[in-house]
């Protein structure tokens, strides 16, 4: 069936309290900005809807959100990690690895960087303040400011998918997260880090477009255009 502009699904939050999912206005926006049709991907356990999802749409934006199951890199959660959404960890893992074996274009956000790393093979940090090295003085990660506010800065590497995006090696940033990237899936490659070491961004350059970031552009760009970029980028490969 022939459509006009390319759809990009975004994965939704899910509230187990109200039995809702739901998604902020920032991500599809974003999307609408750049020229495509956001589409919400809510939580379910019917899995045979996970693959229509994939089917529907041109490109995957993995949403931020809770904790993921530590299961699902092979640990056990410790009591420094945070809630947990079972049904929607289920479901973005298959969308991710599904994808990614589809050559689907990806974009991870937050929590959606990890699901990557994770479904691809590496695995992350429950806390960053707990299990990382103790001599390294971690900067603000969790930052007690408003969401559109760039707290700190990263360090991008050349010749990666998000220096191609960008063209510069330094990039302000907005940080909402104790968790993080720790080991990179196979295929994968970092493609920034804070001043303190912690991983910020990574991608599959083997891939059409796969690229994950800790932090929240969908809440920048309205103050900032160029935190559009990356959905530009995601659009345009669609």
């Amino acid at each position: 069936m022939y459509r006009g502009k390319p759809v990009i699904g975004i994965t939704a939050a899910f509230d187990f309290e109200k039995s809702t999912s739901n998604l902020r206005d920032d991500y599809y926006e974003a999307i609408i900005q750049c020229g495509a049709v956001p589409v919400l991907i809510p939580v379910t356990e019917v899995k045979s809807v996970w693959v229509e999802y994939l089917d529907i749409c041109d490109g995957i934006v993995l949403s931020g959100g809770p904790d993921i199951d530590a299961v699902y890199f092979g640990q056990n959660n410790m009591p420094y990690a945070g809630e947990i959404s079972p049904v929607r960890d289920g479901m973005e893992i298959f969308l991710a690895k599904q994808a990614l074996a589809m050559d689907k274009p990806i974009l991870g956000i937050c929590r959606g960087i990890q699901v990557l790393n994770i479904a691809a093979g590496g695995s992350i940090f429950q806390d960053i303040y707990a299990e990382n090295n103790p001599d390294n003085k971690l900067i603000q990660h969790s930052q007690p400011a408003p969401r559109w506010f760039q707290i700190h800065s990263v360090n991008i590497m050349e010749n990666t998918c998000l220096f191609s995006i960008y063209g510069k090696e330094l990039l302000r940033v907005n940080s909402f997260h104790h968790q993080a990237v720790n080991e990179t899936a196979p295929g994968f490659t970092i493609n920034a880090y804070s001043e303190d070491g912690i991983i910020e961004a990574i991608s599959n350059e083997s891939k059409k477009f796969v690229l994950g970031v800790q932090w929240h552009p969908e809440n920048l760009w309205r103050k900032d255009k160029k935190h559009l970029k990356l959905f530009e980028r995601l659009v345009a490969v669609c």
